[in-house]
């Protein structure tokens, strides 16, 4: 009795630290300085692309993507970005807490830095249809570079064999007219088996419409150092999909060999180890002739009688 008395206390006392601890994390006060805080510069669309990328690296794993309610069942539940309770809380709130993290929200201060932080509060705000910019430096100023649409805009590559170098020439449809699409955000990649493999970052391009990347000469291609080249635009929900592919020899010679081809402890049929096959059959063979032997001196003995 005194010990189930005990368990009782101590399941009671489990249940209240848990039930203090979860209110605690639901009431994540901000510092007055901190949550007046605004960005240094104005938030712009290339801004929000950028905040974009690092939300879907950094966060969406567990607050889901923006404006679908799909966060993960967490205590404090982590919220859609999307949301009232999101809306409600200044740049300032929002920075504090992308800064210092709480609970299970880590703190990303040592993994991004003060403009990446402010760039996925800029990719949250596109969000927020009634979001006032908290004033100063801070305010959400659209940008004011040429915005074209997927079907207008195309892209040419040229190619440097000896540095390994791909140069990526956007164009787009302006008046009638072919202009340099500036500020396009390009990435490069190369096709694998399971989806594409990126090379490098994700470069804009600048007022003439060029992005270049070098390729790593050590990147392995097929049996004959083939590579499949793509290069594309990232943001397709504002462009449409406008891509360029090509095929290259860039790649090192990489020449697929089975391992089971191989004799191995782990081979299979006649790749085993001889020395294992032989155990094997050996053993199979001396257990038959046990049987053999045990049902001949059965017989012999029953003819005995």
């Amino acid at each position: 009795m005194k010990t189930f008395n005990i368990n009782k206390i101590w399941l009671l006392v489990v249940f209240v630290a848990f039930y203090f601890n979860s209110i605690a994390q639901q009431n994540w006060t901000v510092p007055a300085d901190d949550s007046k805080k605004v960005c240094k510069k104005p938030f712009t669309k290339s801004m929000a692309r950028n905040g974009k990328d690092l939300f879907n690296t950094k966060c969406k794993s567990c607050h889901g993507a923006v404006g679908t309610n799909s966060s993960l069942p967490l205590n404090p539940e982590p919220g859609d970005p999307a949301g009232e309770k999101f809306s409600k809380q200044t740049d300032g709130d929002l920075f504090y807490k992308l800064t210092t993290g709480k609970g299970g929200m880590p703190g990303f201060s040592s993994q991004l830095s003060e403009e990446e932080r402010w760039s996925i509060i800029s990719y949250i705000r596109t969000f927020h249809k009634d979001y006032v910019p908290s004033g100063g430096k801070g305010s959400a100023e659209p940008e004011t570079d040429d915005v074209f649409s997927g079907s207008d805009l195309k892209i040419s590559v040229s190619l440097e064999q000896v540095n390994l170098e791909t140069t990526a020439n956007v164009t787009g449809n302006k008046d009638g007219e072919s202009v340099p699409a500036k500020g396009v955000r390009v990435g490069f990649y190369v096709k694998r088996n399971f989806g594409l493999l990126p090379i490098g970052n994700v470069i804009t391009t600048n007022a003439d419409g060029v992005a270049k990347m070098t390729f790593p000469s050590d990147l392995p291609g097929d049996s004959l150092g083939n590579i499949k080249m793509i290069v594309k635009l990232i943001d397709e929900d504002v462009y449409g999909k406008v891509d360029y592919t090509q095929t290259l020899d860039w790649g090192k010679r990489f020449v697929y060999e089975n391992p089971l081809n191989h004799r191995a402890m782990w081979g299979n049929r006649g790749n085993a180890p001889l020395w294992l096959l032989f155990s094997y059959f050996g053993i199979v063979i001396a257990v038959w002739l046990t049987i053999f032997w045990v049902v001949f001196q059965l017989i012999k003995l029953k003819k005995a009688k």
